[in-house]
């Protein structure tokens, strides 16, 4: 594992946001040096990655005594045990001392939001207040059981990047309670953690139109909370890769039946080796996977619509593709092609109440992903005003 004081990256079996927060915790307690997220994170991310996320009210605090009281007023995810959030902010470890920054910030009678992991007897913990984010960090003692929650530094990155950034805690209350209704469109990604690069802006897209967008992810094929979602993006990769096909017979069955039954499934590019296409066991339809080179070109058809012209006008050489699809029946929509009108750049597949989205999408990198963002957000709009439609 890098150290990340001075790169700013986590390269760990459990690279998230949560895994940052114990590794700062691991950097606090042992080496004393100040531990910024700066990886790039979504509000969407934040929250997936939170066992508990709760609203509430700061109700004291001591700037002698150098503590603070949050009155927990609504769970918004999971069920906490807290009914009062006590923290401390007296001991000082790290490169700088935000001790009196804080105690100068925190108002009574303020919103707050505390988003949270809890993993047996240890919290790691953002929260948020008066349009700013700061870390908070918990462990349990054996005999004593809870005590306060120790206030680490206010967050460098999370509080200037655009992802992250909120201004307004009240507004920011909206905004989750929002994405967390009844009526927010539920998105699951299936991802392969070495092919992370499209995850900030598949999960940044929190809103088409007046539709909120749920955001969840998983690495785990057998795609948990599958009942619960309308949207399943197949990531980068995260079903063929080095020539190897990742799905078995139950996990075919389950997204057929996802789609057959009004789901929504939209796929990144996925490897193919000549002797070893990607399998199309999750396909009601056959297709093929071909191993093809990286290339940018496409011609649309007359079946494309609008997915190449709302919200981003996409014209040929504005996309990063690579490996694709050939050997589609009447069944397809075919709506881009490459390669002379030989390989599949986006395909449309109708199979019950659902449809599939097929693209040769090639996100393995960032500067790729950059290529195409624009795509990316306008198959999450076509995606979102085909459920629309299906209500």
């Amino acid at each position: 594992m890098q150290n990340l004081i001075s790169t700013f990256k986590l390269n760990a079996k459990r690279n998230n946001l949560i895994g940052m927060l114990a590794v700062s915790l691991f950097i606090f307690t042992q080496s004393c040096a100040d531990a910024y997220i700066a990886k790039r994170y979504t509000i969407p991310q934040i929250a997936n990655e939170s066992s508990n996320i709760v609203f509430g009210t700061i109700t004291e605090v001591n700037t002698n005594r150098k503590t603070a009281n949050f009155k927990v007023e609504q769970n918004l995810k999971g069920r906490s045990e807290f009914e009062v959030i006590r923290i401390r902010f007296d001991v000082f470890k790290g490169e700088a001392d935000h001790r009196k920054e804080l105690a100068q910030f925190l108002k009574q009678g303020e919103s707050i939001i505390v988003c949270y992991l809890q993993e047996g007897g240890r919290i790691d913990a953002l929260a948020h207040t008066r349009g700013k984010w700061f870390q908070l960090q918990l462990i349990k003692d054996r005999e004593r059981g809870w005590g306060r929650w120790s206030f680490t530094h206010f967050e460098k990155y999370l509080n200037k990047d655009k992802v992250s950034r909120r201004d307004s805690t009240p507004e920011f209350q909206k905004e989750l309670s929002s994405m967390f209704g009844e009526d927010a469109i539920q998105l699951l990604l299936l991802y392969k953690d070495d092919y992370e690069a499209e995850i900030p802006i598949i999960s940044g897209i929190n809103k088409v139109k007046d539709n909120w967008i749920a955001y969840n992810q998983t690495e785990d094929r057998n795609l948990p909370g599958l009942n619960r979602t309308n949207i399943l993006w197949l990531g980068c990769r995260s079903i063929g890769r080095d020539g190897r096909y990742k799905l078995n017979n139950g996990q075919e069955k389950r997204i057929k039946d996802f789609v057959k039954n009004g789901g929504v499934v939209i796929v990144s590019g996925q490897d193919s080796d000549p002797e070893s296409p990607c399998g199309d066991g999750w396909l009601p339809e056959p297709l093929k996977g071909v191993e093809s080179k990286h290339r940018n070109d496409f011609q649309t058809t007359s079946k494309a619509g609008d997915l190449f012209k709302a919200p981003h006008r996409i014209r040929s050489g504005n996309l990063s593709l690579d490996d694709s699809w050939n050997g589609w029946n009447d069944k397809y929509e075919v709506l881009a092609t490459t390669n002379g009108g030989k390989e599949i750049v986006i395909a449309k597949l109708r199979y019950g109440k659902g449809m599939y989205l097929v693209t040769s999408l090639h996100n393995n990198r960032k500067e790729q992903v950059a290529q195409n963002r624009g795509m990316l957000e306008n198959l999450m709009h076509y995606a979102v005003a085909y459920l629309d439609r299906s209500k």
